[in-house]
């Protein structure tokens, strides 16, 4: 089978005239058979294989089939209505220039390409080599001749092909296409690149052509001068010159055809204004001077205006359909795009006029300032404040930066000028003020920061601000150097130290701040040891008496310094003051607690003789209009996530104390939400977080509702010198592998009077079975009383006849695995009593904490030890001291509670070493919860003082074989 090949036929149509045809040919002996016309829908039928550039052009010759002609031009159904119909001059109007335009595309691809073309009559189907037509590789030039006589103007046209003239005169050329201009002549088709068929006519039977006198005027002006813009001239009596225009390019904030804001640019030659992607390349301007024609004639500089485009891009501004925009305006509501723009003009206005490109308002409804503006910030430093001079300059107009103060809290962009016009305020002026001046008094045309807020000036510094910058250094820094106090009777792990440093760096810029280190890190200590730095010489001895009778009255000392207040959890207070005795024993401590405390004089008196007074939150809530009259040097709140909640009496209450400075200890300082935050940092610097609608406008709902990374990174920087946070892990190289300590727990107010009455009727029983029936045949009466003391110190609940008593230990357990919770640790909590671990249960149930049980009855004891270990989230595994006192590694867990501690301590440590073991990568830290004033209590003294009735207790495997009557009713004392 011979050969098929793709061609394109020049062929006539009966209504449109010239037109190419894409078909597949084949070549026979002697001529080429014509062996489908295509068609778009052909190009996937088939064997024939096309190529990209001749499914091209099978597609643009497809936009002219009748069907598609029908289809974008009439409504009619059947073609041949759809010519028939066709009004008087619409063909000539609207399809023919379509046409001719596609024929231009076709022709420009056959330009360059391989493709064969052939004419073909339409009464013939075969076609032969002798009907392939060259296509002309260049486009034809056209050159006008003018000559102007006194009389007449005469001129001709002449073509030129490849440098050599094409003469038109009396030669059978075909005009396929009129504009743009497609002739054709002896097998060969010529194209014009921007030529009208129209201007070339008349030469196809004239050599030239005349221009009257009487019309030269119009002539000159208008085909004349576009001839000149458009072609190359050849002028005799008249003059064309080469002219250098002054140029500009102006860029314009306007609306493109959508309504939306964009910039648009154009280039200015003297008066004639071209948009960038104009066709028109060329500027003539035409005169008549004393009856002699001249025109001035300017090409566009394509190299200047290619610069200038280039210096946009590099700008930031992108082009799109000739309107340029900003990077992400797509996706931002109209206003917010225009003043997008409005802001890159200020921003760039001097950079633009540096380039010689000139901006302006357009034709907008508003007239918006374009030009460039700057703040200029200078800041001094007072006592305990800084002034911020802050002037605004929008072009010639400079003011106070406060003038903008409305504007900017209430999210306001437009601001008007003296002249009318209207600035837009940047959007960063916003993200980086509007957190600002809240925090700021305005004093005439300057802004005031109290010394609390000295981090935000950071971000208002100048260079040269060098007084300024050293005050700052001043108030951030801990004091390095500061030698610990003599008196304190404790070795400070260097952790330790840098918290007393931090303190008391707080302490001599006159802030207050809140120490949030790790359950178990030494708060207290820290704090014990500021104290004790920070007491003034000359203060009374102290007396082996802590507490004032009503008969006693002390002598102040020569320092008018007062005693510091310590508020802390009832279950807390002689954990306190056994710290202070241990820790700092020149330290005078008074408690102002419980029902039978001292008040009004009493009170008076302790706060000038006493360097610490403890009390209670509730205490504090009942006595607080004595306390609020009395001035105390520190006010520190331990765990102060106590006032969290600032509509709370405890928060308003502690509000109304008087101090000189302020500190809190907490391990949580946010527990639920930022606004425990507020409340804390509240009572340590007053107004530092601005008021609480503020706050929770400005910081919670943006973080906690929107995640607002701006906002968190705002309130952390406010915050940051304020707050001190060292957790178990970044202090890990400083801390022993097993830290153990003892938790003194209150009794509540019943259950101690129910402990009471329980143990005087235990201890008279005891008594007399003992004058029965002697000591060891008494044995089982001495355990079971003992054992019902025990927990009536655990929780008066654990026996059924006690229903509805609070317990002591119960709730100062809660606090500490609250703090263990919130700070991501793992805990393992151990009790000889079933019962205890029951009640320990139901309060975690109500918090909604995941935990885990081991008891003797558990039987999945593995998957039980599985889930603890492998879920982040369970952070709590009750263990009876029976069922866990083997067989279990747990060392996730890097707290352990021993609830109920007794007397053998072997089952303590075996149980401690659940977590502390082999494989262990953690500090562990335990805590022994024992009541006060209880039989614990007891036990444990015997065990500190290391008694001989210890030994027999701990050593022994029956305690009561070798004790006496007398040590037994000691216990029960």
């Amino acid at each position: 089978m011979d050969s098929i090949e793709f061609a394109i036929l020049l062929t006539q149509h009966r209504s449109l005239g010239y037109i190419f045809q894409p078909s597949l040919i084949q070549k026979k002996e002697k001529f080429f058979s014509v062996i489908e016309l295509l068609r778009e829908a052909d190009l996937n039928n088939g064997e024939y294989r096309f190529s990209k550039t001749e499914m091209h052009l099978v597609k643009i010759i497809e936009k002219y089939s009748d069907a598609k002609l029908m289809k974008k031009y009439s409504r009619n159904t059947k073609v041949t209505d759809f010519y028939a119909e066709m009004e008087p001059g619409y063909m000539d109007k609207h399809i023919l220039p379509y046409l001719w335009k596609c024929l231009f595309d076709v022709v420009e691809i056959l330009m360059s390409s391989e493709v064969k073309l052939f004419y073909r009559e339409p009464k013939y189907s075969n076609i032969y080599d002798e009907d392939e037509i060259r296509v002309m590789p260049d486009y034809a030039k056209p050159v006008f001749f003018f000559e102007k006589t006194e009389n007449l103007t005469c001129y001709k046209l002449k073509i030129f092909l490849e440098d050599k003239e094409f003469p038109l005169l009396n030669r059978s050329i075909k005009i396929i296409a009129v504009n743009p201009c497609i002739i054709y002549y002896q097998n060969t088709l010529i194209s014009f690149e921007k030529l009208d068929a129209k201007k070339l006519k008349p030469f196809l039977t004239k050599e030239y052509l005349t221009i009257p006198r009487s019309i030269e005027d119009k002539y000159y002006s208008g085909f004349i001068r576009k001839a000149v813009r458009d072609y190359e001239v050849h002028a005799g009596g008249f003059e064309i010159v080469e002219k250098v225009m002054k140029r500009s390019a102006v860029i314009n904030l306007e609306k493109n055809l959508r309504y939306e804001p964009c910039l648009v640019l154009r280039f200015y030659y003297d008066n004639e204004q071209f948009l960038p992607n104009s066709g028109k390349k060329i500027v003539v301007k035409y005169s008549k001077v004393n009856g002699e024609y001249q025109f001035n004639k300017t090409s566009r500089d394509s190299e200047w205006e290619t610069t200038v485009l280039k210096k946009l891009r590099e700008f930031g501004l992108k082009e799109k359909d000739g309107y340029y925009s900003l990077p992400g305006m797509e996706i931002i509501e109209s206003r917010e795009a225009l003043y997008f723009l409005v802001n890159w003009l200020n921003e760039n206005r001097l950079k633009l006029e540096e380039n010689n490109i000139i901006t302006g308002a357009g034709n907008l409804e508003k007239n918006y300032f374009t030009g460039s503006q700057f703040l200029e910030i200078k800041t001094k430093s007072a006592e305990d404040w800084f002034d911020v001079y802050c002037t605004v300059t929008f072009g010639s107009f400079s003011f106070p930066f406060i003038k903008l103060k409305h504007h900017i809290l209430n999210d306001i962009r437009e601001f008007e000028l003296p002249d009318g016009e209207i600035a837009i305020i940047p959007k960063e002026w916003f993200s980086k003020y509007k957190s600002l001046l809240p925090f700021a008094k305005s004093k005439g045309e300057k802004l005031q920061f109290a010394n609390h807020h000295y981090s935000l000036i950071s971000s208002l510094l100048q260079p040269d601000s060098k007084s300024v910058l050293n005050r700052l250094r001043q108030l951030s820094g801990s004091i390095g150097n500061v030698k610990l106090p003599d008196e304190l009777n404790a070795q400070l792990r260097n952790y330790q130290k840098e918290g007393f440093r931090w303190m008391f760096g707080l302490n001599k810029n006159g802030f207050g701040g809140c120490l949030a280190d790790d359950m178990g890190l030494g708060k207290t200590l820290q704090t014990i040891t500021l104290l004790l730095k920070v007491r003034r010489r000359g203060r009374p001895l102290k007396m082996n008496n802590p507490q004032l009778d009503l008969f006693q009255q002390l002598d102040s000392g020569p320092d008018d310094q007062p005693a510091s207040l310590i508020v802390v959890p009832t279950s807390l207070v002689h954990n306190w003051e056994a710290e202070i005795t241990r820790f700092a024993g020149s330290l005078k401590v008074y408690l102002h607690t419980g029902q039978l405390r001292k008040k009004n004089s009493e009170l008076e008196e302790a706060v000038i003789s006493y360097d610490v007074i403890l009390t209670t939150y509730g205490t504090v809530r009942n006595d607080i209009e004595m306390l609020s009259s009395l001035n105390f040097h520190y006010l520190i709140l331990d765990e102060s996530q106590y006032v969290k909640n600032p509509a709370s009496k405890t928060y308003k209450a502690v509000m109304k104390l008087k101090g000189t400075h302020r500190l809190v200890l907490t391990g949580t300082p946010i527990e639920n939400s930022l606004s425990d935050l507020w409340a804390q940092m509240n009572f340590l610097n007053k107004g530092m977080l601005g008021n609480q609608p503020f706050f929770r406008r400005f910081f919670i709902t943006p973080i906690e509702k929107h995640n607002d990374s701006d906002q968190q990174e705002k309130l952390r920087l406010l915050i940051r010198p304020f707050i001190l946070r060292r957790t178990k892990e970044e202090v890990a190289r400083d801390l022993p592998p097993l830290m153990e300590q003892v938790v003194t727990c209150e009794m509540s107010e019943k259950q101690f009077t129910t402990y009471e009455t329980e143990k005087s009727v235990i201890r008279n029983s005891i008594l007399a079975d003992i004058e029965r029936e002697g000591v060891k045949n008494s044995a089982i009466i001495i355990l079971k009383g003992l054992s019902r003391l025990r927990q009536l110190a655990n929780h008066p609940e654990m026996m059924e006849d006690f229903p509805g008593i609070r317990s002591g230990k119960y709730e100062e357990i809660f606090r500490m695995l609250e703090s263990v919770v919130a700070e991501n640790h793992k805990v393992l909590v151990f009790s000889s009593f079933v019962k205890h671990l029951e009640l320990i249960r139901k309060g975690i149930q109500k918090e909604k904490w995941k935990y885990s049980i081991l008891t003797g009855i558990t039987t999945n004891r593995g998957d039980v030890i599985k889930v603890f270990q492998d879920d982040p989230d369970n952070r709590i595994f009750l263990i009876s001291l029976k069922a866990g006192g083997v067989g279990l590694n747990l060392t996730s867990a890097d707290y352990v509670f021993i609830i109920d501690p007794w007397w053998n301590p072997a089952a303590e440590m075996q149980a401690i070493s659940r977590a502390h073991r082999i494989g262990q990568d953690k500090h562990v830290f335990v805590y022994r919860f024992i009541t006060r004033n209880s039989i614990e209590e007891k036990i444990q003294q015997l065990q500190d003082r290391k008694s001989s009735l210890a030994d027999k207790f701990i050593n022994s495997n029956n305690p009561l074989q070798e004790i006496t009557k007398e040590e037994i009713l000691n216990l029960f004392k």
